[in-house]
């Protein structure tokens, strides 16, 4: 490649760059008692727990509940090398075992809703957590602010991506459930034909 196509390329195609996730993000310890508890999982991200089939029982006081604004990266200490880790899409609060990541101007949340999930961060996440073993590895958020990223310089980018893969995620979804509703439906027509 000569000098000319480098610099044409370097104008095309923004400059992605290495950051740290602490240049990126601070913790939050904000707490509260008066909102809507939400609930961090591997499968469904950020949801409000009284929207899960499993019962919430947050114990005797939610006082130590940690603030979560529209926008914080929210992961789950223990689960972190298994990918629970999300980007919420609500106001409320989580239980005191959980981080809160709140973003600087820089960053796009949706964008590392699905940076933070990649394989290989899940290994470097299991490599700084503290723990003897996977079921009692922690990673507390100086760990993760240590871990290096690359991520587009350009804000704009991180929304193209982000939304790129929050509108493919709606797309599943929406054929998921046409996919069950024709099994109910095939289903409902074999026990017509075989009654």
């Amino acid at each position: 490649m000569d000098g000319n196509t480098a610099v044409f390329r370097a104008l095309i195609v923004p400059a992605w760059e290495q950051r740290k996730l602490g240049e990126l993000f601070e913790e939050s310890d904000e707490r509260a008692s008066d909102r809507e508890i939400l609930s961090v999982s591997v499968a469904n991200g950020i949801y409000p727990a009284s929207e899960s089939d499993r019962e919430t029982n947050p114990g005797a006081s939610l006082a130590n509940y940690k603030i979560v604004h529209f926008g914080d990266v929210v992961y789950n200490s223990m689960r972190m090398w298994q990918g629970a880790v999300d980007a919420s899409r609500y106001d409320g609060i989580v239980s005191p075992a959980y981080v809160v990541a709140r973003p600087n101007s820089e960053v796009y949340a949706r964008f590392f809703a699905r940076l933070l999930r990649q394989p290989m961060l899940l290994k470097q996440y299991q490599q700084v957590s503290q723990g003897n073993s996977k079921d009692t590895q922690v990673l507390k958020f100086d760990d993760f602010a240590s871990i290096g990223i690359s991520m587009p310089a350009s804000e704009n980018e991180q929304r193209q991506i982000g939304g790129f893969f929050d509108r493919l995620d709606s797309l599943i979804t929406l054929h998921q459930r046409k996919l069950e509703l024709l099994r109910n439906i095939k289903k409902s027509m074999l026990d017509k034909m075989f009654v």
